[in-house]
């Protein structure tokens, strides 16, 4: 293999992976404010069709990073319980707050599937506060300056 690639592939673990799929989540709940608050603020789907169209076109990049940081939480928490040490808390923590970000997209998704608005703004707000946890529980942890465990499980295997 060569050693470019093979350095690459040292340096892309499971941290890098999760804050990648962070950026993806806050990339489409931007995307979907100015959307919405910009450059549709009147919108209003009249029937399920136009709403699962509104969903699967502007909400796609939220639910792909909502299930991308659900994925790479997971991963990241899978590896750090094989290596049969306990780590901190910082995984499962933000693992847990991946969980209450997808439930309160699935939430919100689904109000908004029954044409209804009442309840879609607490959903909101709720994906958004399990997003705060992941992005709180990697950062006390120093998962933005220095490798995690994680990482250090994933650069062994490679070698």
């Amino acid at each position: 293999m060569d050693r470019t690639l093979r350095n690459m592939r040292h340096r892309i673990g499971p941290r890098m992976w999760i804050w990648a799929a962070l950026s993806v989540q806050l990339f489409g709940l931007v995307f979907d404010a100015v959307w919405h608050g910009l450059l549709n603020p009147d919108f209003k789907a009249e029937t399920v069709a136009q709403m699962v169209t509104h969903l699967s076109t502007v909400h796609l990049v939220i639910y792909i990073g909502v299930l991308s940081v659900l994925v790479s939480t997971a991963w990241a928490l899978v590896h750090q319980i094989r290596r049969s040490k306990i780590g901190g808390v910082a995984l499962p923590v933000a693992f847990a707050g991946a969980l209450v970000s997808a439930g309160g997209e699935i939430w919100h998704a689904y109000t908004h599937l029954q044409l209804s608005t009442h309840s879609g703004p607490i959903a909101g707000i709720t994906a958004v506060f399990g997003l705060l946890v992941v992005v709180t529980a990697l950062w006390l942890a120093g998962y933005h300056e220095r490798r995690g465990a994680a990482d250090d499980v994933y650069e062994q295997r490679l070698t």
